[in-house]
């Protein structure tokens, strides 16, 4: 209460002994808004940048006249007199014409939005994905050619996905959608299954998040941020292509004269993933594998739907958005293998679906001359999982049922595929997420943001093949997280130091029932035995930034981060994973250090550089190691020592030719081992995990190419990823099986857009030399591959 009290206190004292004051806003000559103009108010060091809106503001001024200098790239630079002897303050509107050059507008201002985003001082790479909105591939294919980012999937269209950042991965890597995790937001949504139409720009942080976005993210995270419309608009795309392929979507966006606006979203991805890999066959009279064989895969079909239908009202003096919005979604998902790769048997029947509408309330505005900020998110969501695992038979990569000489099926003992026992289970979940962010402004260069974000997730299920009496998933479980923090920013030196500071505080409550009992057979021992946790940990961030010219600056950041144990972690999923009450939390000390060079070449040729190194030391690793026949459990183990760098080099050396090179070191070892029986893996790398990798792109523009106005695009774009282990190193040998080889993947993609801007067509080849590709544990991608897309645009 005294915080809140002198926070107040501070605000009314600032609010009470402004000077004069300048607002305004920027506009063209079509009366159109003009945002991220740059207004310099001179013999001062007072600036500003004007929104979204074209709205300005600048403070504290002395009762003095002044001149205003209001420029940005492809607009007339402008000079205007204002006298403030007076004045305690002063509304005015300022009219900007385009410069005669032939510029692409909106290119232009995303560019310098995603400027700004890229220069904070914690380590942060923003994508403009209106820039590739023609593209063939989704938000993870587009993640993947970041540098120090590797994005993993377990195979086709899909399939699971691993993040790595830095050489921090899995869970450690946080993933939101709008700020919130996107996981909760709707039933079987990710990165792999967004198409980028639907999105505006991503955020990828390295090692600290902002607390307005963050949760417990240890090594990093990523925020997509949404399309946001001012005007109508309508963007219908359909993307066809190899393993009968299909993603349509479609946005919707429309507002009236008052600022009332209705949208949708809809998209569906279906696949049915059957692409070729190197498998070996089943020899029924050895019972063993004897030759090597081209197989197609043949139960990994995947099919997603997604709908969005939000209303609301934005830019009013009492909200700058008001929205509601209900979300369906629904995923069908067969299952060809495990997490790894067996090449002698297939999974041939194990399936799984989820199902679900969520709601989501979303609130912000502005006050005090914009000063204060507030902007709230309520989601709540009702979703149902599917697992269905249940066959007597065996199946080999042919797709038949593996027989004895006989003819007759070979008996699968265990009755499943993949699991320990017959399952046909449903989960029902409730979802509950609320986060609100203040933030306020003292000064121009002065801000202080708090923000909450509680999470309460409620599950309830059962097993179709047990009695209920014997069913642990009739038992509810529920898991509570909070994570509250506050930031203190600031500019130092005429701005030409940043500073941002946080501190978080992390709150995890779990209650569920285990099978620990089961597990160790314990007799004596409740089978169910009701387990609860709770703890609360503390953790912060400090990064710095220092800027020498407009186009060179050094950053660094430092931060004592906690990744919770999610519930599947803590409890297992009374199946295949047993519970571990014990487990701690991840820690990490996570050090940033980067520069950002940008430079013209011979006068003309614009060359950006950007280099991060890395430094991580975690402990408490959470690993999934084997625990018993058949069985897995989630243990605190490794402390894994990671160092490393990544950049990348953006240069532009003709007219319409662009080349992008990003890189990416790392060394992951590992320190320190729980059991003394893994000594020998002391000082050795961490398995399955990438520590060299790089990706080079080359894009060249034909304009007026077939008539006036028109555009061809033609883009190369090559993958490199170094040998790697995919077991522990201590038991590695020279047999191949133990290594993923190294990958080396080309791609060609053209596109084509017409005079009007309406009409887009793409093609793609990917993996054009036929290249094996694979990521986790040897799990083959696909091969040579083709995709086509076509995108209708009015706005």
């Amino acid at each position: 209460m005294k915080v809140y009290l002198s926070i107040i206190l501070i605000i009314t004292y600032v609010v009470t002994h402004a000077q004069s004051n300048i607002k305004g806003r920027v506009i063209d000559s079509n009366q159109s808004p003009i945002p991220f103009i740059n207004i310099i108010v001179s013999d001062t060091q007072k600036y500003a940048v004007s929104d979204k809106d074209g709205f300005f503001s600048i403070e504290d001024l002395k009762n003095k006249v002044y001149t205003l200098r209001l420029s940005a790239i492809g607009f007339k630079t402008s000079f205007q007199t204002i006298d403030l002897s007076d004045l305690s303050s002063l509304t005015l509107e300022f009219k900007l014409y385009k410069s005669t050059e032939n510029l692409d507008e909106v290119i232009l201002k995303s560019k310098s939005q995603i400027r700004v985003l890229n220069e904070q001082p914690l380590a942060i790479s923003s994508i403009d994905v209106q820039l590739f909105q023609n593209l063939n591939i989704d938000a993870a294919s587009l993640l993947d050619r970041t540098n120090g980012l590797r994005v993993r999937q377990s195979g086709g269209l899909g399939s699971d996905v691993n993040i790595s950042i830095q050489g921090a991965q899995g869970n450690a890597i946080r993933r939101y959608y709008d700020g919130l995790p996107i996981k909760f937001l709707a039933a079987g949504l990710d990165i792999n299954n967004l198409p980028v139409n639907q999105i505006e720009r991503i955020d990828i942080y390295r090692g600290v998040t902002p607390l307005e976005v963050g949760t417990d993210a240890l090594g990093g995270g990523i925020n997509i941020i949404p399309k946001k419309f001012k005007d109508t608009y309508v963007d219908m795309n359909y993307q066809f292509g190899s393993f009968n392929t299909h993603r349509p979507s479609v946005n919707l966006f429309y507002v009236s004269d008052n600022n009332v606006f209705i949208g949708s979203n809809f998209f569906i991805n279906y696949s049915d993933n059957n692409y070729k890999i190197d498998a070996q066959d089943f020899d029924v009279e050895t019972r063993s594998a004897q030759n090597i064989i081209e197989a197609e895969r043949f139960h990994d079909r995947y099919r997603s739907y997604y709908a969005d239908f939000s209303v609301g009202i934005q830019d009013q003096p009492w909200a700058e958005e008001l929205k509601a919005t209900i979300i369906y979604n629904n995923t069908y998902d067969e299952v060809q293998n495990g997490v790894q790769f067996d090449p002698v048997r297939a999974a041939g029947e194990i399936y799984n679906t989820t199902d679900g509408f969520t709601s989501i309330l979303n609130y912000s505005v502005k006050a005090f001359n914009d000063k204060l900020a507030i902007a709230t998110k309520t989601n709540f969501g009702v979703y149902e999982e599917k697992i269905k695992d249940s066959t007597a038979f065996f199946y080999n990569w042919s797709g038949t049922i593996i027989r004895d000489t006989n003819g007759s099926p070979i008996t699968n003992e265990r009755g499943t595929d993949l699991l320990g026992g017959p399952a046909d289970i449903s989960i029902d979940r409730e979802i509950l997420l609320q986060r609100t962010t203040v933030s306020y402004a003292f000064s121009p260069s002065q801000k202080i943001t708090l923000s909450n974000l509680f999470i309460d997730q409620q599950r309830e299920g059962r097993n179709a093949f047990l009695a209920e009496e014997d069913d642990p998933f009739r038992f509810p479980a529920s898991l509570q997280q909070n994570y509250a923090g506050i930031e203190w920013s600031a500019k130092w030196f005429h701005n030409k130091l940043e500073s941002v500071a946080t501190y978080k505080n992390y709150q995890n409550s779990a209650d569920a029932t285990s099978l620990e009992s089961i597990a160790t057979n314990d007799a004596e021992e409740d089978p169910f035995e009701r387990r609860e946790v709770s703890n609360s940990y503390s953790g912060g961030n400090v990064a710095l930034k220092y800027t020498f010219t407009d186009n060179f600056f050094i950053r660094s950041s430092f931060e004592y981060a906690y990744r919770l144990p999610e519930e599947n972690e803590l409890f297992g999923n009374q199946t295949t994973i047993r519970s571990n009450i014990n487990l701690r939390p991840e820690q990490s000390d996570n050090i940033n250090v980067g520069l950002f060079y940008k430079t013209n070449l011979f006068k003309d040729k614009p060359l950006a550089i950007e280099i991060n190194s890395f430094y991580r030391y975690q402990r408490d690793r959470i690993v999934l190691l084997a625990s018993g026949f058949d069985l897995a459990q989630f243990f605190n183990e490794e402390e894994v020592e990671i160092a490393g760098v990544d950049g990348y080099i953006a240069f532009k050396p003709v007219d319409h030719l662009k080349i992008n090179l990003a890189a990416t070191f790392q060394d992951i070892r590992i320190r320190k081992v729980i059991n003394e029986a893994d000594a020998s893996l002391l000082g050795t790398r961490l398995f399955n995990v990438p520590y060299w990798f790089a990706s080079f792109d080359a894009t060249y523009s034909f304009h007026h190419f077939l008539a006036k106005k028109d555009q061809l695009t033609l883009s190369y774009f090559y993958d490199f990823v170094e040998e790697f282990s995919s077991v522990r190193e201590a038991n590695v040998t020279e047999n191949v099986e133990n290594f993923v080889p190294t990958q080396h993947i080309n791609s060609l993609e053209a596109i084509y857009t017409t005079p009007s801007k309406q009409w887009n067509f793409s093609a793609r080849i990917n993996n054009i030399f036929n290249d094996d590709v694979y990521d986790n544990f040897r799990v083959q991608r696909p091969g040579t591959n083709f995709t086509v897309k076509l995108r209708y645009v009015i706005q």
